[in-house]
């Protein structure tokens, strides 16, 4: 099966290799051709391989991500003929056995799930952290709104009395400007009535008499 697989072309051949277990990623005896990109547990947003080291993942002779190549090189063969020939080529190969690739990717499905289940405790910390936090601002705005409309009422109240006494000072203060107004026309008419009726003297009588000095 090895020898059928180098023949089209799937995979090569390589002379045994020392094996170095502290190695996360040592060269396997047989590749696809091409290599496949890595597996998507590598991404933008996740260092698997930090993640890895923080849940202390062994080294691996032969990584689950080298199997994962494999097989998405060996992806145009049926589920069957690919199990077969990687069985295969484990059995062409004491270096590694196909154990270990499955081992590797047990542990580091156990290190993502705890990772994962951190990432979710955080978010649940962070979201109860939040909703305190807007607990606090919402009664904080509150208090505060409340006690700037209470004055606003207090000072709308103190701008009513202000304007109704200025009301009634202005009232009182026209009134008794028109009282006095309407006093001194009064007077005024007295006056120049009374005037009139004792000029009217001098006209029927004459000038008045001067009394001698003694």
């Amino acid at each position: 099966m090895l020898n059928f697989l180098e023949k089209a072309g799937l995979v090569k051949s390589d002379p045994p290799a020392e094996i170095r277990p502290e190695a996360s990623d040592a060269a396997p005896p047989a590749d696809v051709l091409p290599a496949a990109t890595p597996s998507a547990v590598t991404s933008g947003v996740l260092d698997a391989e930090a993640v890895y080291a923080h849940a202390g993942v062994p080294p691996s002779v032969y990584p689950a991500e080298r199997l994962l190549r494999l097989v998405d090189g060996l992806s145009a063969m049926d589920p069957a003929t690919r199990l077969m020939a990687i069985q295969a080529m484990d059995a062409a190969d004491e270096s590694w056995s196909l154990a270990d690739p499955l081992a590797d990717a047990a542990a580091k499905i156990q290190a993502l799930a705890a990772h994962g289940q951190q990432l979710q405790a955080n978010l649940q910390a962070l979201e109860g952290e939040t909703q305190t936090q807007l607990a606090a601002v919402a009664s904080r705005q509150e208090q505060v709104v409340g006690d700037i409309r209470k004055q606003i009422t207090e000072l709308e109240a103190l701008v009513a009395r202000e304007l109704s006494r200025a009301a009634q000072e202005t009232a009182g203060h026209t009134a008794a400007l028109s009282a006095a107004t309407d006093q001194t026309q009064r007077a005024l008419g007295d006056i120049a009535q009374l005037s009139q009726r004792l000029q009217s003297l001098s006209a029927q009588f004459g000038a008045p008499v001067t009394r001698p000095q003694e």
